[in-house]
């Protein structure tokens, strides 16, 4: 009876010491993903005028891709504005990514956030979240949805690849390659660049999800399953609706360590 109850006693002080240790990596887990992390690589506000690009229903690709899922390219009306986001994943990090914190002020219609990834030396951007099919994601704000209003002073886009676009910044873009304060957008073939970089809600989930909120402001990651380290992060920006002089988006970009 003696040895029955010791081998009992065993037994719970191992089940003990395998819940504490779950507990333990869970805890640690959560903390890293819901702090805080280091210095802002941005944190600038962006207003109507930081809209120069539309309109337009769609995103540049090595095809014209939509600006929301089931979007139309051709009469779809959003107006863009291209933000960098100053930093790329630390990829010594538990979870690699970039945090991305958004409050908008003023939004009646549709927001939509994607992403494009940079490397340095590469000949130009190459890469893009896919934004509808399998494996799709991004990130789309709603609020009191109005009629789209005609905005001055934009410009359309000079095509959707194998072009130069600005950037929204005040500072300008992270890497001046061609000495024209311009990013150049160059995809090879309609299919290839989507699948290795993402938005996601979640950082335990890298590849990411379709998001559709209401909410006003938030927070979302992005981040770079591939095999060739990117050295920054631009997102793109799309907003329809009835843009007036009150409509605001506050962005600030962090690198979690």
């Amino acid at each position: 009876m003696e040895f029955k109850s010791r081998v009992i006693v065993s037994l719970v002080v191992v089940a003990v010491l395998i819940v504490a240790v779950f507990a333990i990596q869970f805890i640690a887990l959560n903390q890293e993903v819901s702090t805080t992390h280091g210095e802002y690589r941005l944190d600038e506000t962006f207003t109507s005028q930081d809209l120069i690009y539309g309109s337009q229903g769609w995103a540049p690709y090595a095809s014209k891709i939509p600006l929301i899922p089931g979007g139309n390219v051709d009469s779809d009306q959003f107006y863009i504005m291209f933000v960098d986001l100053n930093a790329t994943s630390n990829l010594n990090s538990t979870f690699p990514r970039v945090q991305v914190d958004y409050i908008f002020t003023g939004l009646h219609g549709i927001a939509a956030f994607h992403v494009y990834g940079y490397i340095q030396g590469n000949g130009g951007i190459q890469w893009t979240n896919r934004v509808e099919g399998a494996g799709a994601n991004g990130y789309y704000v709603t609020n009191d949805p109005k009629p789209t209003t005609a905005l001055n002073g934009t410009e359309a886009m000079e095509d959707y690849s194998q072009v130069y676009f600005k950037v929204a910044n005040t500072a300008g873009v992270s890497f001046d390659d061609y000495g024209n304060n311009t990013y150049f957008m160059r995809f090879g073939k309609a299919g290839g660049g989507l699948n290795s970089l993402h938005i996601t809600t979640n950082p335990q989930v890298p590849t990411g999800q379709v998001t559709n909120t209401s909410n006003l402001a938030g927070t979302f990651f992005v981040n770079f399953t591939g095999d060739r380290t990117q050295n920054d992060f631009i997102l793109l920006v799309a907003v329809n609706g009835a843009i007036e002089s009150d409509f605001s988006l506050h962005l600030k970009s962090s690198v979690p360590d």
